[in-house]
């Protein structure tokens, strides 16, 4: 298991937080899952959770 630095850190939680954005408002809060969030940016939902 790779560790990522902070800055990367920050930059993949400001990425999901974009992309949480934007899906929320194509689909809807109740039609994306953690998983489906993830994986539009390109990560596994792990990370989500760290």
């Amino acid at each position: 298991m790779s560790r990522v630095s902070q800055a990367q850190a920050l930059e993949n939680r400001r990425r999901a937080v974009a992309a949480a954005s934007q899906l929320f408002r194509e689909r809807g809060v109740n039609a994306i899952s953690v998983a489906d969030l993830m994986k539009s940016i390109g990560l596994t939902t792990g990370g989500f959770y760290k």
